[in-house]
């Protein structure tokens, strides 16, 4: 039985790392899953699914906060869950015949080719080959919604970094923090999808044998996480979306070379 103050660390981390995801509209699983595994030793698939329950905690105290400060388009919100929603049940059914390592290979390219796309946005931008005002339109982009619902049922991650760019450039969105608002529920919606159908009878038997650990570990990462999601809303306020672009996309080349150690060490 392991003590429980071991992982007191794990608050301040918890924020920090809620607080980044929360104030760029994107997964905090990004950050959770090499935590999870590489600091804290779990197998893949507890990993990922860790990840998700830790977001589950952190978007949904985002919800409450971007509600509150009125930077939720309720309307983009259930257009967008239409597709994501069943994609994601889909990407989760395939989870089971996946190879731990193949998993691992694919959420840390995916995050390296997306962190390394908006530093070079920001890039152009800062060389005036991007224009500072985004160009709006009024569409609800069903391919990407599906791309993206389907990665976040297969590697938990995928989702708001597909769909956070259409709806920053929706005609109905006012802001950066209204963008991102809209964004953080649909996030929760299809992260606790995603969660209750990864749970197969297999699973949820490895998930028993590591019960003490995981709820040691969550009494800490879930408090932090819930305030992160308070904080995070107002941190965006303070980004122009292309400075978002910039901070978010280095902490993803990080994350995504730490997960490449890990992935390799597998196969």
């Amino acid at each position: 039985m392991t003590d429980c103050l071991t992982y007191f660390y794990l608050f301040p981390v918890a924020i920090i790392i809620a607080s980044l995801a929360m104030s760029a509209g994107i997964s905090g699983t990004n950050f959770w899953i090499p935590v999870y595994i590489i600091w804290l030793g779990f197998d893949t698939k507890t990993a990922f699914w860790l990840g998700l329950l830790t977001m589950i905690f952190g978007f949904g105290s985002g919800v409450i906060r971007n509600l509150r400060q009125k930077t939720v388009n309720r309307y983009i919100v259930k257009e967008y869950l239409k597709i994501t929603v069943p994609a994601a049940i889909f990407g989760t059914l395939l989870v089971p015949f996946a190879p731990v390592g193949l998993l691992l290979l694919l959420f840390a390219s995916f995050i390296l080719g997306y962190g390394s796309y908006l530093i070079y946005h920001y890039w152009l931008y800062r060389r005036g080959k991007v224009p500072e005002e985004l160009k709006t339109h009024d569409r609800i982009c069903w391919k990407r919604a599906a791309v993206a619902g389907f990665l976040k049922g297969l590697i938990a991650t995928g989702l708001g970094k597909l769909i956070s760019p259409c709806i920053m450039e929706h005609k109905d969105i006012k802001s950066a923090a209204e963008a991102v608002g809209t964004t953080v529920p649909i996030i929760f919606v299809v992260d606790l999808i995603a969660l209750l159908f990864r749970l197969t009878p297999d699973f949820i038997s490895v998930l028993t044998e590591q019960k003490i650990l995981i709820f040691d570990t969550m009494l800490w990462v879930a408090p932090g996480v819930v305030l992160g999601g308070q904080l995070g809303p107002a941190v965006a306020r303070r980004f122009s979306p292309q400075g978002m672009r910039l901070y978010v996309g280095v902490l993803l080349i990080v994350v995504s070379m730490l997960i490449y150690l890990r992935a390799f060490a597998l196969i």
